[in-house]
């Protein structure tokens, strides 16, 4: 289609930042149009060694204040009507770990902590991870009890699509924004949906990744052509290829020099095999 032409060919520039989540002062105040990450697994995943890594603080409560720190940003940052997409699974703690069975419900926390901050929360979406979620699905099965008897354990294969607007009014883009970003009508029945079947993405290159089909929906589902879309968690740069292939400006921040470079290397790699005018920015 001639719209999908021009949307790929436009002129967009996407920084990627290495750099600490919980403060991001050269982002300037309501300069982002839409948030789209997912947060460390706590505990749960491990993730390369480095000083600043979230994921691996030992103390729930203290992981959930420093992350609170990330949301204050993302709040600041948005503009009214803008939105904060999360994408974050509950953590299974096993009895051989812990001494008991037990959820740790981070999807619900961080729905209180938006909501503290100022965010409105909105109807979720589950995403059901297609044989995906090694790690938390088989984590769910070692404790699934003896076959066949109650009270085993339900497996944990979910994860939440949190919704959190920041309010003080609507979005209003202009007339070509709007025709720019239409979405066709199977998709959007498709998508505005609050169950999702996806495939997983490979845990090859980062322990918790999300396919690209996942953001792509996001992405085009909540912001507009020429938007500016975040992400504070940016690991190995889906959310910002997302945005590269619809006409979308990206930010991302990764605090792993690691996961910064393989991040890097794609968009490097997406930028030559497509023909629109992006400007790719660096900062180590």
């Amino acid at each position: 289609m001639k719209m999908e032409k021009s949307v790929l060919e436009s002129e967009t520039q996407h920084r990627l930042i290495q750099g600490d989540a919980r403060c991001f002062p050269y982002i300037q105040d309501e300069s982002i149009h839409l948030v789209v990450t997912s947060p460390p697994y706590w505990t749960l995943k491990r993730y390369n060694e480095h000083e600043n890594q979230m994921g691996h603080i030992a103390d729930y409560e203290v992981f959930l204040e420093e992350l609170s720190r990330v949301w204050k940003e993302v709040y600041r940052t948005l503009v009214p009507g803008g939105r904060l997409v999360c994408v974050v699974g509950d953590v299974c703690l096993s009895r051989k770990k812990s001494g008991r069975h037990r959820v740790i419900p981070l999807h619900a926390d961080i729905s209180v902590i938006c909501r503290k901050i100022g965010f409105d929360n909105l109807n979720p979406v589950i995403w059901h991870k297609i044989s995906n979620a090694n790690y938390e699905v088989n984590n769910g099965t070692k404790f699934l009890g003896k076959p066949y008897e109650p009270n085993a354990i339900i497996k944990n294969d979910i994860e939440f699509i949190l919704m959190q607007r920041k309010p003080g009014g609507y979005r209003k883009p202009t007339k070509e924004q709007r025709e720019m970003s239409m979405i066709q009508k199977d998709d959007y029945n498709k998508w505005f949906q609050q169950f999702w079947n996806i495939s997983g993405a490979s845990t090859k290159s980062h322990p918790a990744p999300f396919p690209f089909e996942l953001a792509y929906r996001l992405v085009r589902m909540f912001s507009f052509w020429g938007d500016t879309v975040l992400d504070p968690f940016c690991g190995t740069g889906t959310t910002m290829l997302a945005a590269m292939e619809s006409g979308r400006n990206s930010i991302g921040i990764e605090v792993d020099p690691g996961y910064f470079k393989f991040a890097a290397n794609r968009l490097k790699e997406k930028n030559r095999n497509l023909f629109s005018q992006r400007k790719l920015m660096f900062f180590e």
